[in-house]
């Protein structure tokens, strides 16, 4: 094979290897954590440290049954022996991102027979912007798609040595104990998979796969439902109406899943939507076995997202590795292979480029700038077992909930309706509270004996005073 300025296929593979690993690694060290999904990941893993106690995953003193526990854990075993911190917090994300990329290339490889297909389905997944942004942040999205990828990447070796149904049956359970519902995508593909193609594995080890699959996450519940009993249920409800099948507004939004996800990718994959649909139509086209479950395993995963009341595009992101690959068969369909070959040769030293730029001057995102002063300070103002109110406009925001118990070291009784401070005031659980500067205005100053202990953004931390401290205070 001719080779280039670059090598070839090899040492074009290890090029973006390193690229994409100083691309997903070195940012992870700035910033902080969101509240929604990073602090909240990032607290159970802290419990889970603190205590002792993997199997007690807890958020503020109460069980966290909402979620599945491996991401977190993921978390706790780097926190054990390095402490916590942020960075840490992304790493595990960051790792599985890198592990994709890499999976990438051997998966386009396989399915084509094509070493080149492989390097540029590699190519173009470690520049989808999209992926490398969540890549650099503490939740379930990139690691479940490292493990579906996984899953499916052994699916299809078992077709050589059924002994990769039981790999395949390994990651499809660590999809679940990641992302619960959303990792039965993995089995509905392989039984999709198997009816299209009339495959027949043998029956001990699809058997033995299928327990693979399904026994570690129905023992996890199990042990839930064991533990809390009705709670898990009321509490799984209300999350599952929440995110799944909960009503929309306006009510005609149930029906429009389809084609909002259609937009969002429509706005977002670029530069290379145009090449992952020439690639669909080419599989679509030669309905060859190996590459058809590409069409299939993005329209699993589209249909799931379609289908529940959440539309957030990130869902969507365990479909990007099969959006790779076909965007790389597209490519290879429109433009001779010699001048893709000369493109990645003037391309891949501008994104070493942009990598290094990134490496040297990351991008900051700091989310936690007001909380997490205010976390420190209350932690200082109470003591190791005192507990603190928290009240914002009277909002659920469970972002900055989340964001005090990362950074700070106390639980809350958290306030989540409006009205409701002045009854908390005058019988108060706790003797220092955080609320929102407006409230802070217009119930606490002037009107109720304190000491402010700190003030960051909108956000207000105070220490009620007990009359003795209050006499005090004003002779002072």
């Amino acid at each position: 094979m001719r080779t280039y300025m670059l090598g070839g296929d090899r040492q074009l593979f290890w090029i973006l290897a390193v690229l994409s690993a100083i691309v997903l690694l070195a940012p992870i060290r700035s910033g902080d954590l969101a509240g929604y999904d990073d602090a909240r990941y990032a607290l159970v893993a802290k419990h889970v440290v603190q205590s002792g106690h993997w199997l007690d995953i807890e958020s503020n003193g109460g069980p966290a049954i909402e979620h599945p526990p491996l991401f977190s854990w993921m978390q706790a075993a780097l926190f054990v022996p390095f402490g916590l911190s942020d960075p840490l917090a992304k790493l595990p994300s960051a790792l599985c991102g890198l592990g994709v990329i890499l999976l990438v290339a051997w998966l386009g490889r396989r399915m084509t027979g094509h070493p080149f297909t492989g390097v540029l389905a590699m190519f173009v997944m470690a520049t989808s912007i999209y992926f490398i942004k969540y890549a650099a942040r503490a939740m379930t999205d990139v690691p479940f798609t490292f493990f579906f990828l996984a899953a499916v990447c052994s699916w299809l070796l078992s077709d050589d040595d059924p002994l990769w149904l039981l790999a395949a049956g390994a990651f499809a359970a660590l999809a679940q104990l990641t992302r619960a519902m959303m990792g039965l995508s993995i089995p509905i593909l392989f039984a999709i998979d198997m009816i299209a193609s009339r495959r027949r594995p043998p029956v001990r080890y699809l058997i033995a796969g299928l327990l693979m699959a399904f026994v570690p996450p129905i023992a996890w519940y199990a042990q839930w439902i064991y533990r809390y009993g009705e709670v898990f249920f009321v509490r799984s409800s209300i999350y599952m109406n929440q995110e799944v099948y909960g009503s929309l507004s306006p009510p005609w939004r149930r029906y429009t899943g389809a084609v909002e996800y259609i937009w969002m990718l429509a706005k977002s994959y670029w530069p290379w939507l145009p090449a992952m649909v020439a690639g669909m139509v080419l599989v679509i086209r030669r309905r060859d076995r190996k590459t058809r479950i590409l069409i299939l395993w993005i329209a699993v995963v589209y249909a799931l997202c379609a289908i529940t009341k959440s539309r957030v595009l990130r869902y969507m992101l365990p479909a990007y590795p099969a959006f790779a690959i076909l965007s790389a068969i597209g490519l290879l369909w429109w433009l001779p292979e010699r001048y893709l070959r000369n493109g990645l040769r003037v391309l891949t030293p501008l994104l070493a480029a942009g990598v290094l730029a990134i490496a040297i001057w990351p991008p900051v995102n700091m989310h936690a700038a007001e909380t997490r002063p205010i976390a420190l300070a209350s932690t200082r103002a109470t003591a190791p077992n005192e507990m603190i109110t928290f009240y914002d406009d009277g909002a659920p925001r469970f972002d900055e909930l989340n964001q005090f118990l990362w950074y700070g070291d106390r639980y809350f009784v958290a306030i989540l309706e409006p009205g409701k401070l002045l009854e908390a005031l005058k019988n108060p659980q706790t003797r220092v509270f955080i609320v929102d500067a407006n409230a802070f205005h217009a119930d606490v100053e002037g009107r109720v004996p304190n000491e402010i202990v700190a003030r960051a953004g909108h956000l207000v931390c105070f220490r009620l005073l007990k009359p003795q401290e209050s006499a005090q205070a004003a002779s002072r």
